[in-house]
C-alpha cells in the first residue's frame, strides 16, 4: 500500500546558492517539494532557482505510479537510489512555470512558480557632511559576499544587512564598477555591469546608477509641461520650453456660478510663443471644493457661461487648447462632468482649439471617491487627450513610499485604459519629492529635497526594485525621516510605458521641481 508521505526534492545545481526560498502557505498533505538548501517549493513562489534536480521518493514509488510534468511536458523519470529522479534543463531567469506531480490513487498536486530574476543593483554616491566620499549599494537579492569582495579588491565592504552595502576606499577609484554575473541568492546572478563615476561629485548632489540601466525614451517623446507662477517654474519654462510639445500654465479657476477667475501665467505664455510651442492653459475647478463643483455641474446656465467665457479667452489669447483639471469631483456627478466635457470640447473644436482632460486613475476594480466621477471612455471620446495622473501612490502621514512606483503605475493604467484609445492617452509623471519626518509630510522640488537629505546623520540609500524608485533615510534631530523622490533615471522607467502601450506622450507636474538631468535624459 502506497504511503501518503512522498518527497519531491528540487535541488539547485548552481554553486554558491544555499539560501532558502521565501516562506509560504502549508504544503499539501502527502507531497513535499524542496528547493536549494532544503526549503519547500510552494505554489506561487517567485524566486525558484533556475537549475533543478528532480527527485521523487517514498515507499512503493516506481515509474508505473508517478507522472511528473513541467509546463505540460512529461518529465522522464529514471530509477535512482531511494526513488526516481530526472534532470531538468536550466530555466530562463524570470520565467514562469507549472509543475504537476501525479501519484496513482492520490490527487494531482500542482505548483505554479517563477524562476528568480537576475539581481538588479543600484548604487549612489555623494559628499558626506564631513567632506568625504559616501558610497552605498543596494542589491535586489543578496549577493555572495566572497565573490563580490574579490571583484572589489581595493574597497572596504561594510554590510548593514545581506542586501545593503557601504563601500569605502583609502584612495577612491575614478569609478565604482560591479561586474555582472556574480552569484546571488536563489541561483540568481548580478545584472550588469554597474558603473558609477566617483569623480567630480559636488556637495548637496546625489549621483546614482542602476543595473540594468533604464530604457532610453522613445524618439520624439511628446511632453506636456505644466507650470505655475513661481520663480523656479518660470526659470524652468524659459530654459526648456522648446523641449516640450505643449506648455500648460496654471492660472484659470472656475467659479461655482460659471465665472472664470484668474488668467494663464503670462510668463509661461510668452515662453511658449518664443519657443513656437502651443499653450494649453490649465483650467481648475472651483476653490470651493466638491460643493462648488457640484453646484456648477448641476446648473446648465452656469456651464454654458463657463464654456462661452473659456472659448472667448482661447480666441483672444490665440491658445492651442485648454487642459481641464477637475479634481475631487463628487462621484454622483459622473454624467454631469461628461456632459460638460462634451460641451466644452465642441465649442473649442469650433474655435480651432483642443481639449485635454486630467483624470485620477484607479487599479482594476478599485474605483474610489477620487476616481468615481470619471467615465474614461466617454471623456476620451469627447476630448483630444486624456491625461492620466499616475502619481501620489503614497502621500499620507505615516505611510512613506514611492510617489508613483512603476508597479503601481502599471496597475493604475490597467484599471483606467480599457475602452480608451491608447493614442489619446497622456501619462502623468511626478517631478517632485516628498519627505516624511515623524508625522509630518512635505512636498518640494528634487534639488532642495535631496540637498537637505544629504545633510542628515546616519544617512542610508535605499531602492525599491519593484517600484524602480530611490529613497534616502536618516535621523535628523533624532526624528526618523524618509525622502522618496524621482530623478531622471527613475522617470525613464515610468516613461517606458509610453512606447510599450502606444500612448500619446507624457505630462510632467511641474516645471521647476525636476531633476536637472531630466532634460538631457529625455
Amino acid at each position: 500500500m502506497l504511503r501518503r508521505l512522498l518527497a519531491v526534492a528540487l535541488l539547485s545545481l548552481l554553486a554558491g546558492c544555499a539560501s532558502t526560498a521565501p516562506a509560504g502557505p502549508g504544503v499539501p498533505d502527502g507531497v513535499l517539494i524542496v528547493t536549494a538548501g532544503g526549503a519547500q517549493l510552494y505554489d506561487g513562489d517567485t524566486a525558484v532557482p533556475p537549475t533543478l534536480d528532480l527527485r521523487v521518493a517514498g515507499d512503493g514509488i516506481h515509474r508505473g505510479v508517478v507522472a511528473v510534468t513541467l509546463d505540460g511536458r512529461r518529465v522522464s523519470l529514471t530509477t535512482v537510489p531511494g526513488g526516481l529522479g530526472a534532470s531538468v534543463a536550466p530555466m530562463a531567469f524570470a520565467s514562469s512555470h507549472a509543475l504537476t506531480v501525479a501519484v496513482r490513487g492520490q490527487p494531482t498536486q500542482s505548483y505554479h512558480f517563477q524562476v528568480v530574476s537576475r539581481t538588479q543593483v543600484s548604487a549612489a554616491a555623494w559628499i558626506a557632511p564631513g567632506g568625504g566620499l559616501a558610497c552605498q549599494v543596494v542589491f535586489q537579492y543578496a549577493p555572495a559576499q566572497g565573490p563580490l569582495a574579490a571583484a572589489l579588491p581595493d574597497a572596504r565592504l561594510t554590510w548593514a544587512d545581506p542586501t545593503h552595502l557601504t563601500l569605502s576606499w583609502t584612495a577612491p577609484p575614478a569609478a565604482l564598477t560591479i561586474p555582472g554575473g556574480l552569484p546571488a541568492r536563489w541561483g540568481s546572478v548580478l545584472d550588469g555591469p554597474l558603473t558609477l563615476s566617483l569623480t567630480g561629485l559636488r556637495a548637496g548632489r546625489l549621483r546614482r546608477a542602476t543595473a540594468p540601466a533604464p530604457p532610453a525614451p522613445p524618439p520624439g517623446l511628446a511632453l506636456t509641461l505644466w507650470s505655475v507662477q513661481t520663480a523656479a517654474s518660470h526659470a524652468s519654462v524659459a530654459a526648456h520650453a522648446s523641449a516640450a510639445a505643449v506648455l500648460s500654465p496654471a492660472g484659470w479657476q472656475v467659479q461655482p456660478g460659471g465665472g472664470l477667475s484668474g488668467s494663464p501665467d503670462a510668463a509661461a505664455l510668452a515662453a511658449a510663443a518664443a519657443a513656437h510651442r502651443p499653450a494649453w492653459p490649465l483650467l481648475a475647478n472651483s476653490s470651493a471644493g466638491p460643493s462648488g463643483t457640484d453646484q456648477l455641474l448641476h446648473d446648465p446656465a452656469a456651464e454654458s457661461a463657463l464654456v462661452a467665457a473659456v472659448t472667448v479667452q482661447v480666441r483672444r489669447l490665440r491658445l492651442g487648447g485648454v487642459n481641464l483639471d477637475f479634481e475631487a469631483v463628487p462621484g454622483g456627478d459622473r454624467g454631469q462632468l461628461t456632459a460638460l466635457v462634451q460641451e466644452l470640447a465642441a465649442s473649442l473644436h469650433a474655435a480651432g482649439a483642443g481639449l485635454s482632460v486630467d483624470v485620477v486613475p484607479h487599479a482594476p476594480g478599485a474605483v474610489d471617491a477620487a476616481s468615481a466621477a470619471y467615465d474614461y471612455p466617454a471623456l476620451a471620446a469627447a476630448a483630444d487627450r486624456l491625461v492620466v495622473m499616475t502619481y501620489d501612490e503614497h502621500f499620507a502621514a505615516g505611510d512613506p513610499g514611492p510617489i508613483a512606483g512603476v508597479d503601481w503605475q502599471a496597475a493604475e493604467l490597467a484599471g483606467t485604459l480599457p475602452g480608451v484609445p491608447h493614442s489619446k492617452v497622456i501619462l502623468g509623471i511626478p517631478l517632485y519629492a516628498r519627505t516624511w519626518t515623524g508625522d509630518q509630510v512635505t512636498v518640494s522640488g528634487y534639488a532642495p529635497a535631496v540637498a537637505t537629505a544629504l545633510s542628515w546623520p546616519d544617512l542610508a540609500y535605499g531602492y525599491d526594485f519593484s517600484a524602480e524608485t530611490p529613497e534616502l533615510s536618516g535621523d535628523p534631530g533624532g526624528v526618523p525621516a524618509q525622502l522618496w523622490f524621482d530623478d531622471a533615471q527613475s522617470l525613464l522607467y515610468k516613461i517606458a510605458a509610453v512606447p510599450r502601450l502606444g500612448l500619446a506622450g507624457v505630462a510632467a507636474w511641474r516645471a521647476g521641481f525636476e531633476d536637472p538631468s531630466f532634460w538631457t535624459a529625455i
